[in-house]
């Protein structure tokens, strides 16, 4: 009896330290992000037609003689960090594999898809502010009593207001052109404020990446949220324009935002140690290097193919996979078992967590 006591007695003392081993998690995604820029650098059959963007300034900037030194100019911190310290998915040209597994292939049905853990045809088959009768996992975590009011979302889009479904969920959804929601804003957080009303509203729907990134920034520090969302959205939008020397800027510039999520993480106690990220895209795009690549959807060959990076806590340090069929409806599920939270959604197609 005295030993069971003890046993128990050890199991009641471990148990606070089992609840503190759970990541907080960092979720980003980056909107319609080829996985060949990621994993190839530059295109060569992209980045000489002067239609796209001046080739001098292109090559100066992330031309190299190699793949592997153009993707290293193009994102730097994922291939001297990211690729060393963390897991690496959907580098075809290796044998591993990432695909969405909704016939819709683009933004709505793909975010909704990665963060509800299963795809919804029927129901999500358009971009249209339609208020997502799916919960995202940022929900169920939100509804369970540790992570209630722990959880906070900014976007660049406008929609990322219906695919939470910020009035059924109680979600906070900084996105579109909406200002700081904090109800003490910092006087960092009134400042942009003050840049975003400034700068020209080149999309009706979407700010820049900039604006949403200096939110996400100030309010891991003065908010700690413990489940956070970030939605980049420059990629896709300059693609769409045919403008691939911005779209590789803004890939440039997310791969900065992921260094400065992950500094600010690593200087405050609250994170440094205790926080995965993960990096995800909603779709692919086409690979013509015509005009192939400015378009994503059904009709579009590889729109379908994306990627996942992760890294931080419980990540080990595998780097590029080189086998594996992973699917975006795994990453709910993945986030829910970082989280320790459960989630086990009803519906046909619902994905298993990814074991890294």
């Amino acid at each position: 009896m005295k030993r069971i006591a003890k046993l128990l007695l050890a199991a009641l003392l471990l148990a606070p330290a089992v609840a503190l081993a759970k990541s907080k998690v960092i979720v980003i995604m980056v909107d319609g992000y080829r996985w060949q820029e990621l994993y190839r650098g530059a295109d060569s059959a992209l980045i000489n037609t002067k239609e796209f963007g001046n080739p001098a300034l292109v090559k100066a900037d992330y031309w190299r003689a190699t793949p592997e030194e153009r993707r290293r100019a193009l994102m730097p911190f994922t291939w001297e960090h990211i690729a060393r310290h963390g897991v690496m998915i959907g580098n075809r040209d290796k044998g591993s594999k990432m695909s969405v597994t909704n016939n819709m292939w683009f933004s709505y049905p793909g975010y909704s898809e990665t963060l509800c853990g299963y795809p919804d045809d029927v129901n999500i088959d358009s971009n249209d502010p339609l208020p997502n009768p799916n919960k995202t996992v940022f929900e169920v975590a939100n509804a369970t009593p540790e992570y209630r009011g722990k959880v906070l979302v900014f976007g660049s889009w406008g929609r990322f207001i219906e695919i939470f479904n910020e009035k059924r969920s109680g979600l906070e959804v900084n996105a579109n052109y909406r200002h700081s929601l904090s109800k003490q804003p910092t006087e960092r957080e009134l400042y942009v404020d003050k840049l975003q009303d400034a700068a020209p509203r080149y999309w009706e729907e979407e700010r820049f990446d900039v604006f949403t990134h200096e939110y996400a920034i100030e309010a891991m520090k003065s908010r700690h949220p413990e489940l956070m969302f970030v939605g980049y959205g420059d990629t896709d939008e300059w693609a769409h324009a045919g403008n691939y020397r911005l779209y590789l800027e803004a890939a440039h510039d997310v791969d900065g935002f992921l260094k400065e999520l992950w500094e600010t993480a690593q200087a405050d106690p609250f994170y440094k140690g205790q926080t995965t990220f993960v990096v995800v895209c909603d779709h692919g795009r086409g690979a013509s290097e015509a005009k192939g690549w400015f378009h994503h959807g059904r009709q579009v060959a590889g729109s379908g193919e994306t990627w996942l990076m992760a890294f931080g806590a419980g990540v080990p340090a595998k780097g590029e996979l080189a086998s594996g069929d992973y699917h975006n409806n795994q990453v709910a599920a993945t986030i829910a078992s970082l989280l320790g939270i459960k989630f086990e959604p009803e519906h046909e197609g619902a994905g298993k967590a990814i074991k890294f």
